[in-house]
């Protein structure tokens, strides 16, 4: 059996068990669009189209897998929604760290993704596809896709959300403390003006040193001062100016500990797009489509890092990295065995629930 045969016919098995609500054909283009993407490291329809077994011309591979993207009836949140329940399930013992951040995908389309934060990774949960460049986007858009992450989560989970400083928005931030019980940390701008008991600052009234955190309570954010929020000052050692972080946790250590995170979702898109699979250069342009190859794309990462952590786990990293330490990110772990398995034709799990090793 070839090797791609091999990995679509795991793959393959393996949704048809977790989706069966799904129809099983729409199961075997995305069974298809998983094996293409991993690969060929490619997230463009016509090179997947290469790395799928069977006597179908490449051309009707991709067809089909076109088909799929534009499908109406395919919905983004239906499909994925059981994977990412079940993710959240599964790390809900510890509090839920969950990033948020923009990235380019396609052709002239931003997306806005949010996924919960594990070892060094973030893992995915839900995300708004919509035209647009590199830059702020609408609280509105805020809103809409943490209301998706909302209904994933388990009941009682405790939840921390970080953002960059796109994400201060005081209409997002009044949702978080009127529509859940989440803490917040939220890097903001050092321009922004502030009120402390009667009296307006700015930022540049609270100076500090390199190396020094500090604590405001009780701070009113905007013109309005309708935002009642804590303001954390932390300057850095290794940074050159200090940031301000919007939050509601109850000091600025702690703030600073969990923001340091939120460079996590950094390394997710580094991993879908030029350490991984290349899904800025799709060659889609129509947000929706782009929504729905993120489905394979986001089940192939998820695989991916279950499969690093399963050479961690086992040991088996040490056959594909160095013996005394481990340098490769779980990811790349995880597209090193897979690709070492096939090489001397050994087993290799495939699993889109996802399983942590704490």
């Amino acid at each position: 059996m070839s090797d791609r045969r091999r990995v679509y016919t795991k793959v393959l098995k393996t949704l048809k068990e977790q989706l069966k609500m799904v129809h099983q054909g729409h199961v075997v283009t995305l069974a298809m669009m998983i094996t293409g993407i991993v690969m060929s490291r490619k997230a463009r329809l016509s090179v997947m189209s290469e790395e799928i077994p069977g006597k179908a011309k490449n051309q009707s591979r991709e067809m089909r897998m076109r088909r799929w993207v534009k499908h109406d009836r395919i919905d983004v949140e239906e499909t994925f929604m059981p994977f990412a329940k079940q993710l959240l399930e599964a790390l809900a013992d510890c509090p839920l760290v969950l990033a948020m951040d923009g990235s380019q995908v396609g052709r002239g389309s931003m997306v806005l993704m949010v996924g919960v934060i594990y070892k060094s990774r973030l893992l995915p949960l839900a995300w708004v596809v919509y035209k647009g460049k590199k830059g702020h986007t609408t609280a509105e858009r805020h809103i809409e896709v943490l209301e998706k992450v909302k209904t994933l989560l388990p009941e009682g989970a405790d939840v921390i959300l970080l953002g960059d400083a796109e994400y201060d928005t005081t209409q997002m931030l009044a949702w978080v403390q009127a529509e859940t019980s989440w803490s917040f940390v939220m890097r903001t701008s050092p321009n922004l003006l502030i009120r402390r008991g009667q009296d307006w600052h700015t930022m540049a009234d609270f100076a500090l040193k390199p190396g020094q955190l500090q604590m405001l309570h009780e701070i009113g954010f905007t013109h309005t001062a309708d935002l009642p929020a804590n303001l954390a000052i932390w300057w850095g050692a290794t940074y050159q100016d200090p940031i301000f972080l919007i939050t509601n946790l109850p000091n600025a250590s702690l703030s600073a500990r969990f923001y340091k995170r939120r460079f996590r979702i950094e390394t997710f898109f580094s991993d879908q797009k030029s350490r991984g699979f290349h899904i800025h250069k799709s060659h889609l342009s129509d947000p929706q489509r782009i929504s729905r190859l993120l489905i394979a794309a986001c089940l192939a990462y998820i695989w991916m890092v279950g499969l690093g952590l399963f050479t961690l786990s086992t040991g088996k990293h040490k056959l594909i990295d160095r013996t005394d330490r481990v340098d490769k990110s779980i990811f790349r772990l995880g597209l090193d065995w897979l690709k070492y398995a096939l090489k001397n034709e050994l087993a290799f799990p495939v699993c889109f629930h996802f399983e942590p090793t704490f």
